[in-house]
């Protein structure tokens, strides 16, 4: 069922507070650890519970065969139906929601069911990053430019910041690289009257081994690869066990894009880096090309956590801008646009202003 978290001491509903780490009651003060609101993943569903989604952010809801609907639940293709704890409105959303926002009272909703079974989290890694610090980044980065076109800069842009806990995969495992290296030296010496051209070539075969741990690969299809590897790097030492309570306030998404999809991408940025190692000590060659080369790959884990990033889409002039922000650590990614027609604005703007003081001067000058 669609659940909340209320304060111990005053019953108000609780939110997630990045600064702090708790859950924070806005009415009260008072804090709590997410450890103090029990959570058992291994409970099925009962009839009391429909797939979750969770505060400012919703994680999906359960597939069919992860949780039926109940008379609080009703699906439609790829929606359904909740019913807001606080208020009683009925709140549409997908079924990979975990945790989301009621659109008449804007209070948080988590969606508990949805983070069961087989799409249930290992970890979190909680926010640290405010809103607050946030909107005040991306003011800074507008205000770099005076091309920057006024749609980004107004409060109403800033309002569609919203914190949304991404669904991950990380992978860990033992990879060992076996290459076959091509390598030539290039000598250029005179002798006498002629210039020769000394070429020496090797055929070197070269090992290597390498432990990687927790490789992070995005779990949503719709999230550009690209971008959101640009956001990182992430601690991983901060990794939490999954509650639900860190949800509280946040957008969440359940994984459309499954492990098997995602465990080639994660292989191939530990081949990169162990390729490059094992180049590293084939010797100093003039140049160095790979002719062949062989992979193993053992000792494989796999954890499904969910990361928090700040993320804000704009559609300007046909095409879609996003801003986003690692909101562990406060990388920024993102592209805002120019427009060169400001500054014909601007310059058009300063000649009418200066026109109507300088009118304003004269007719004072024949008043006086």
């Amino acid at each position: 069922m669609a659940k909340k978290y209320s304060c111990k001491n005053c019953g108000a509903e609780l939110y997630f507070d990045p600064k702090s780490g708790k859950l924070h009651c806005d009415y009260c003060g008072s804090d709590y650890d997410p450890s103090e609101y029990d959570w058992k993943p291994d409970e099925g569903a009962t009839d009391q519970t429909i797939p979750q989604a969770g505060a400012e952010g919703a994680a999906g809801a359960a597939d069919a065969g992860d949780a039926k609907a109940t008379d609080d639940s009703v699906s439609t293709d790829d929606l359904v139906v909740y019913k807001c704890p606080n208020c009683g409105a009925e709140v549409i959303t997908s079924k990979k929601t975990v945790a989301t926002t009621c659109v008449y009272c804007n209070r948080a909703i988590t969606l508990e069911g949805n983070v069961q079974g087989d799409f249930r989290p290992d970890y979190v890694l909680p926010f640290e990053r405010e809103r607050s610090e946030v909107v005040a980044a991306y003011q800074k980065l507008c205000k770099k430019s005076i091309l920057t076109p006024r749609l980004f800069t107004r409060e109403s842009q800033t309002a569609k910041i919203k914190g949304m806990y991404v669904p991950y995969w990380l992978f860990s495992f033992e990879g060992r690289a076996m290459l076959n290296v091509r390598a030539e030296n290039i000598r250029t010496f005179v002798r006498g009257d002629e210039e020769i051209t000394e070429v020496s070539r090797y055929m070197i075969d070269e090992e290597g081994e390498a432990q990687f741990d927790r490789i992070p690969t995005d779990a949503m299809k719709e999230m550009d690869n690209t971008m959101m590897d640009s956001i990182e790097p992430f601690d991983f030492s901060k990794l939490k066990p999954f509650n639900p309570a860190y949800l509280a306030g946040f957008y969440t998404q359940r994984w459309d894009d499954d492990q098997p999809a995602n465990e080639p991408r994660a292989k191939a940025r530990a081949k990169e880096q162990l390729s490059a190692e094992v180049m590293s000590h084939v010797g100093p060659y003039g140049t160095k090309v790979i002719q062949s080369e062989q992979y193993q790959w053992s000792d494989q884990k796999v954890e499904q956590v969910m990361i928090p990033v700040w993320m804000m889409y704009t559609e300007y002039k046909g095409k879609k801008y996003v801003f986003g922000m690692n909101g562990q650590t406060g990388k920024m990614m993102g592209e805002i646009p120019k427009d060169p027609m400001r500054i014909l604005k601007i310059a058009l703007g300063t000649f009418l202003g200066t026109q109507v003081l300088f009118m304003l001067i004269r007719l004072l000058e024949v008043l006086l």
